[in-house]
């Protein structure tokens, strides 16, 4: 009976451990470096965009757009940003896009009083600590 007992505590426990090692995981995966090839040599930091924290907020179509002839925006589903915003169909660059969305959003919040990301530069672009890089 002892031996049962001490089996079911250690299959609980590996079942808790592998539960906590998925959250981990999953939420790791919800950082996101918007790092581009368009964007080297980079002048700053790249950022690191808290996808989990705008998914449930904003409508996905905001950023993941794709409008077509007639202006109506479809979505774009695994297209990447810079296979429009390239520089090279009179668009404006991943760059511009990136500053126009995030900001551009978090003003507006600013502007009714509400919680909202970063403004300025280096709260997106921060540095890493030489601590940090380890």
């Amino acid at each position: 009976m002892r031996m049962n007992n001490k089996f079911l505590l250690i299959a609980a426990f590996i079942v808790f451990l592998c539960s906590v090692v998925d959250f981990v995981v999953l939420a790791q995966d919800e950082i996101i470096e918007l790092n581009h090839r368009e964007l080297e040599p980079h002048q700053r930091p790249v950022v690191k965009f808290p996808h989990a924290l705008h998914e449930n907020k904003i409508d996905c179509i905001r950023c993941h757009h794709d409008f077509d002839k007639y202006g109506v925006n479809n979505g774009s589903e695994g297209e990447s940003c810079t296979s429009c915003h390239n520089g090279k169909k009179g668009l404006v660059s991943i760059e511009e896009a990136y500053h126009i969305q995030c900001i551009g959003c978090h003003r507006i919040l600013l502007r009714k009083g509400l919680k909202t990301g970063p403004v300025q530069c280096g709260d997106c672009h921060k540095k890493i600590r030489k601590s940090e890089k380890q």
